[in-house]
């Protein structure tokens, strides 16, 4: 690495993230062929570590963040590898709960350098197999895997795990998934290994019946939610987990909203079957790694007076749910929001289920070439009789809101995970 010898591991690592950047014109190509071979001229790193590969609508990344947080309060050597990331690509792979050096980004990049195809791969392809590398180097115990786009497709795919996990199904990503739950089900089923057990919260007739064949075609032990495991919600930010094994009263949650408790107990039967592959994990890292979990995003309050809370729901699901725990955490309140979507979302829908909770809207673009004109958003946010204004940059948006908040306001970021990393990182430095 002759050029690093003269600068900064810094400016190393920003032109190798700048690199990275530049494969995302290919934008989203699913497909297994090309991956393959591309790991194949890697040496096959992702079959160097046991994994849990985790697929489904929505609470993939807490669901994932939750089992590490167990495991790693039992000890266990962990890998995290996560997207997008919200301020630093090194967000996305995580080492027993710190980001990955960027030494080891830097060696795993310039590694898959030498033998990418510089015509056809894209971001996800290319991140993921540095991820691979990066997570082979680090020789954990188990790392935990979530899935891109879809299941059946992903580059994740290629993995060989100890055990699946499947979260709840909705209606995503239509155009490359299927315009059906069933549809879009089976792209997700499509994770599932001969013999290798699955967990589930997926509980829709039609997404459950798919998973239940996909599951019984490959002699895949299955333990669904309700059937077989459950969280009851015991208080605000305390639930119940009972399993056919396994029974824990008053487990403090470490994320906010009511819908992390089905994402906790997912967590906590994703680990029972790691249990019964030989993982050592007492009852009380259970609790120890629920409570101690933090997901940045995930209804994340990052400044008070006024509170400044970020959220990354991006489908209309996700937006009732964000919706329902500002409800139950800020009652009557009318926040200002910062939303901003990305044009392949239902961004109409989700507006009109998050724009009448506020008092003003500031529109924005999210990163990236998919973003929706934040004109247009403002344009649908005031058809729903809410007073709405697009501003140019995020933080500038951001900027427009704090001018306007009084200490006891709340301004709320959220419409897409792709938004709200400025937000954080200017409260971060402002703190700092």
């Amino acid at each position: 690495m002759p050029a690093s010898q003269t600068r900064s591991l810094d400016e190393v690592y920003r032109d190798t993230y700048a690199f990275l950047c530049t494969l995302e014109r290919f934008g989203i190509l699913l497909g297994l062929e090309h991956m393959t071979r591309l790991l194949d001229a890697l040496g096959n790193p992702q079959y160097s570590f046991p994994a849990v590969h985790i697929a489904g609508s929505k609470g993939k990344g807490s669901t994932a963040a939750f089992i590490t947080g167990i495991l790693r309060e039992a000890g266990v050597k962990t890998a995290l590898y996560t997207s997008p990331h919200l301020s630093d690509f090194r967000e996305r792979i995580r080492i027993n709960g710190s980001m990955v050096s960027k030494e080891a980004v830097i060696r795993a990049t310039e590694r898959t350098r030498e033998v990418y195809n510089p015509e056809r791969t894209t971001f996800f392809e290319f991140t993921t197999a540095v991820a691979h590398l990066c997570i082979a180097e680090a020789k954990p115990d188990i790392a935990v895997i979530e899935v891109g786009l879809g299941g059946r497709l992903d580059a994740t795919n290629i993995i060989r795990p100890t055990v699946t996990v499947i979260t709840d199904i909705a209606l995503e990503h239509e155009d490359y998934l299927g315009d059906t739950i069933a549809a879009i089900a089976r792209e997700k089923a499509g994770i599932i290994k001969p013999g290798v057990p699955l967990v589930t919260t997926a509980t829709r007739p039609d997404a459950l019946e798919v998973i239940q064949e996909t599951a019984r075609a490959a002699s895949a032990p299955i333990k669904q939610f309700v059937r077989d495991f459950i969280g009851t919600r015991t208080a605000s930010d305390e639930f119940t987990y009972r399993s056919e094994r396994l029974e824990l009263a008053g487990i403090k949650l470490g994320l906010a909203g009511g819908h992390q408790v089905k994402n906790a107990a997912l967590a906590c039967a994703a680990v029972e079957a790691l249990r019964e592959h030989g993982y050592e994990v007492p009852e009380d890292a259970f609790r120890r790694g629920i409570e101690s979990t933090r997901f940045p995003g995930r209804f994340e309050v990052l400044r008070r007076r006024p509170d400044v809370i970020i959220d990354g729901a991006h489908t209309p699901e996700a937006m009732r749910l964000l919706k329902h725990t500002l409800r139950r955490s800020y009652p009557g309140a009318k926040p200002l929001v910062l939303m901003g979507m990305l044009a392949e979302k239902k961004w109409r829908q989700m507006a009109e289920i998050l724009a009448p909770l506020a008092r003003e809207v500031v529109c924005v673009a999210p990163r990236g070439d998919r973003a929706l004109d934040p004109e247009e958003l403002a344009a649908w946010v005031r058809k729903c009789g809410v007073p709405a204004r697009a501003e140019r940059g995020i933080v500038e948006g951001f900027e427009v809101l704090q001018g306007i908040a009084s200490p006891e306001d709340i301004i709320l970021a959220a419409g897409s995970l792709y938004m709200i990393g400025p937000v954080r990182d200017a409260c971060i430095q402002g703190a700092g």
